[in-house]
């Protein structure tokens, strides 16, 4: 999957982050990002209620 971001973009993130990384493993970076952004979003997206585990706690019960 293709980023939605530009590699010179993402170049700017890396040097914000403070990871000293060659070009080469920016690069390889670079070629995965757009599944994390996929993951990120996957994340963030709402889940219907049903999607919730059933969980039942009852107090005093034996």
């Amino acid at each position: 999957m293709k980023p939605r971001i530009s590699e010179a973009d993402f170049a700017v993130l890396v040097e914000q982050s403070g990871l000293p990384l060659s070009l080469e493993q920016r690069r390889d970076l670079f070629a995965v990002y757009g599944h994390l952004e996929q993951q990120v979003a996957l994340v963030h997206a709402p889940l219907p209620r049903e999607a919730e585990p059933a969980l039942v706690f009852r107090c005093g019960a034996k």
